[in-house]
Parts: C-alpha cells; sequence; structure tokens
C-alpha cells in the first residue's frame, strides 16, 4: 500500500499501465479515480511514459511480453488484487451505499461483490442489496456468481478446505448452519430460499435456507421475529429448539405448536421454568422427551414430583445427564429410576457404590457399563462370568488392562466389537480388530486408535501405547 501511495506523491500526472483481464472495474471507474489521484488511466502500451504497472493474473502473451520489458526498464509493477486493495480504501461505505441505492447499478453491485478488499462489513450490506429477480441462486450465470463470491468468502469448515467445495450447492447450507455471525444468517435470508435435497429419513432435519437458519444459535432477535412472521411449521420447530430465542418467542411457539414442535421445544436448553412445568402437561412422548433432555433442577423436580407421572415416565430421569443439582434427590424414589441411574455417568464412585450394596448382582449389568465404578467392582463382576456384563466390561475405559488383554485373547466377536470401541484398549489389539470391516467402522469413533493413525501420517512413532 506504501508503495503505490509513494508514486502517486512523486510522480503526479504519470500514467499507470494495465495490463490483463481487470473484471471487477470498468474503463470510466478506473480512470475517475486515477484522476482523483492525479495520475492517468491506461489499458494499453504504445510507448508512452509509465510509472506504475498492474498486472492481472489473465495476460495475453504479448502483455507479458509488455511487462517484462517495463520490468527490465525498472518500473515498479503491482498485482491487480493490490491495487484493489489500494482502490477499496479509498470508497466511503456511506456514499458507495447512497450511490447504489438511487442508481439501482446492479452490474456495478456484480463488479463490488467480487471485490475481496472489502471488510465483511461492507459486503454483507453490499450483498444485501443484489436483485435475484426470480431465480434460485444457483439458476442463472449471475446469481450463481453472487452465490459463489458469499461461499468463497463464508466457508471456513474444520481442517481441509477443499477450493472446489465453493461451487457445490451443498456448500451454502454449511455456511448456514456454521455461521457464527449474525450479520452472515442476515444476509443469507436475503437470498431466494434455495432447498436441499435430502431422503425422506431425514425429514426432521433442515432443508431449505430459513430453516438452517432458525436452527443457528448465532441468530439475531429481529430475524428470529422475521422467520416467526411466515408462519411455517417447519421454521417454527427449528426455532423452537434453537438456544438464542427469547421466552417470549418460546412462549408464542409453544401457543400454536404441533406435535413435533412440541418434541423440538423440550430440547431447547434454555427452555423457560414455566414452559417447562407446562409441558408436564401434554402426552407421555412429549414428557418423557422433557426429562430425559432438559437440565434437571431442583424447582424442575419439585414440579415433575408434582405433576403426578407413572413411573415409566419417572425412571427416564435416569438417562439424564444434567442432574447434577438433583442427583441425590432422586436415588431411593424408585428402585426402576435407580436401575437407570446406574449407568449414568453424572454418579460417583461413591453412589455407584452404594447402589451396588443396596441391590446387590441385580444391578450389575448397568452398573458395569459405568466408567465411575469402582474397578475393585468391576474385577469382582468379571470373576463372574455373566456375557452380558463381561461385554459392558470390554467396553469400560476403567476396566483394568489386564482383564482387557484377556477378554482380547478370548477373541469372541462380541466382546472384540466391545473392545473397538474402549480406547483403553491396548493398539497392537484395536491393529488386529483393523482386518474386519466392521470393527473398524466401529474404531473410528475410538480416540487411541485415530490417535494412532494420525501419528501414523505426521510421521511420530506411538510405541508406548502397545
Amino acid at each position: 500500500m506504501k508503495k503505490i501511495e509513494e508514486i502517486i506523491k512523486n510522480h503526479q500526472g504519470g500514467t499507470v499501465l494495465f495490463l490483463g483481464r481487470v473484471p471487477n472495474f470498468t474503463p470510466e471507474e478506473l480512470t475517475n479515480f486515477l484522476e482523483a489521484q492525479g495520475m492517468v488511466y491506461a489499458d494499453k502500451y504504445v510507448g508512452q511514459e509509465i510509472v506504475l504497472t498492474v498486472l492481472s493474473t489473465m495476460v495475453t502473451p504479448v502483455e507479458d511480453d509488455i511487462s517484462y520489458e517495463l520490468y527490465d526498464a525498472k518500473i515498479p509493477e503491482l498485482r491487480l488484487a493490490q491495487f484493489e486493495a489500494f482502490y477499496t480504501t479509498h470508497i466511503k461505505p456511506n456514499t458507495l451505499m447512497m450511490s447504489l441505492k438511487l442508481s439501482n447499478d446492479q452490474e456495478r453491485l456484480k463488479r463490488l461483490l467480487k471485490n475481496s478488499a472489502f471488510f465483511d462489513e461492507v459486503y454483507l450490506k453490499l450483498f444485501k442489496m443484489y436483485d435475484w429477480g426470480k431465480d434460485g441462486v444457483y439458476d442463472n450465470n449471475e446469481n450463481r456468481d453472487v452465490t459463489i463470491t458469499f461461499t468463497e468468502r463464508f466457508y471456513h469448515p474444520d481442517g481441509f478446505r477443499d477450493p472446489a467445495m465453493i461451487y457445490s450447492p451443498i456448500t451454502l447450507s454449511s455456511v448456514a448452519r456454521d455461521a457464527q455471525n449474525s450479520a452472515i444468517l442476515d444476509a443469507m435470508l436475503s437470498m431466494p430460499n434455495h432447498e436441499i435435497k435430502q431422503s425422506r429419513k431425514e425429514d426432521l432435519r433442515p432443508k431449505n435456507l430459513r430453516e438452517i437458519v432458525a436452527f443457528n444459535p448465532n441468530i439475531s432477535h429481529e430475524n428470529i421475529r422475521y422467520l416467526l412472521s411466515f408462519n411455517d411449521e417447519r421454521i417454527k420447530s427449528f426455532l423452537a429448539c434453537n438456544s438464542a430465542i427469547s421466552v417470549d418467542a418460546q412462549e408464542l411457539i409453544f401457543q400454536k405448536a404441533n406435535e413435533v414442535t412440541l418434541l423440538m421445544l423440550t430440547q431447547n436448553s434454555n427452555l423457560d421454568d414455566t414452559l417447562f412445568t407446562k409441558l408436564l402437561k401434554h402426552n407421555d412422548e412429549v414428557v418423557a422427551s422433557l426429562l430425559t433432555f432438559q437440565k434437571l433442577t431442583k424447582t424442575r423436580l419439585r414440579a415433575i414430583l408434582e405433576a403426578n407421572l407413572n413411573e415409566n415416565i419417572l425412571k427416564l430421569m435416569g438417562e439424564n445427564q444434567q442432574i447434577e443439582e438433583v442427583v441425590l434427590e432422586l436415588i431411593g424414589l424408585y428402585k426402576s429410576l435407580d436401575h437407570k441411574l446406574a449407568a449414568n455417568y453424572q454418579l460417583n464412585q461413591e453412589a455407584l457404590t452404594a447402589l451396588y450394596e443396596q441391590y446387590g448382582d441385580e444391578f450389575m449389568k448397568p452398573l458395569s457399563s459405568n466408567p465411575n465404578l469402582d474397578p475393585k467392582l468391576l474385577e469382582l463382576f468379571y470373576a463372574k462370568g455373566d456375557e452380558s456384563v463381561l461385554v459392558n466390561i470390554a467396553s469400560n475405559p476403567s476396566t483394568s488392562q489386564g482383564i482387557l488383554d484377556a477378554l482380547a485373547e478370548k477373541n469372541i466377536h462380541t466382546f472384540n466389537r466391545a473392545l473397538a470401541l474402549n480406547p483403553s484398549t491396548k493398539l497392537s489389539y484395536l491393529e488386529q480388530f483393523a482386518l474386519d470391516y466392521e470393527l473398524m467402522m466401529l474404531m473410528k469413533k475410538n480416540s487411541t486408535y485415530l490417535e494412532s493413525i494420525n501419528a501414523v501420517h505426521t510421521g511420530r512413532k506411538g510405541d508406548d501405547r502397545y
């Protein structure tokens, strides 16, 4: 940037030569801009005195020769992207927006959207001014080009980024799903409502841009109200489980919710306590989801016990992983609930030991699956030889290495399946399991095996895990 500023300062009235295709500016725009800087624009070299060359990536052989000739003559040069960045610093966003609104110059707007030097904030304001017409985001060349500028700017997947993915319609849904900036989501709602192809089995997943945006927790309150204005049941169902929606929006959705939307509401991590109590009065499926997925507090537990629910529903609290506040109050309420709690990772070793002391071997199977269980009890259970319990022991990361080795040496498929998922299983056994396709698929969830694969790819050794 400093280089071009110095050239302009020291060579007033000089000519700036552009070689190659310049897609984002017209000759008139460049002429006006350079004249304002006290410079002259040229896109042909006819022997005139040049003070700066701007090179595009798309130059003809003749232009390439000219660039070498000027380079040999010590004429400074810039890449087009560098000039574009300099040009952009001289644009006043508010003036630009007003000019575009008055002129509705869509051709200029399309060129501006290809300018990667704009800050995201300015780009998004320009993007919202684009007229999509009656076609979809990929239905004509102009819309497709604008969509690609958007995905190219905002598609930031974890890990490897395949450049070709910016051209895929799937990528647009990924941006809507992963965007952490509400302004990006706001801009996406100005686009035609792009449909996403999916099978009937995925009917409960978002299938268009509005539904995906409704699901994103970074959505603004203004856009929540905008989406609710469509009065669309599917949009409401995805908003229902969105932790970003206010209590008022939750209540509004609840009042006219169908069965699916009520179920989605039960999975909202910021569900209002008053609505929690109201949902306890609905059918068993809704209540079951509520007791399984909602955080249980002392206030909510009191409401649950006052609701006179049957034991088959109440025992589902034992599967809830958000019971830290009430875990001691749950133990001992019902035997069926205690049976569920025996496998719940929220119980500590002391509580699990107390359950075994109270119920004995009757609770051996659920207890054997809990990684918080005292390893001595796992050894006791192993000695009893119950096959269903041994499967749990084989998958339990707290099982001693000696027992895991003994189970692996038995080479029984049901045990091997459990061992394949256990990060405590020795790598030497996991590598043997890799010969079995079914076990290999299971090991994609095993952190020890995945770490060993990554170590191979990065050239590190992992002999200490054998």
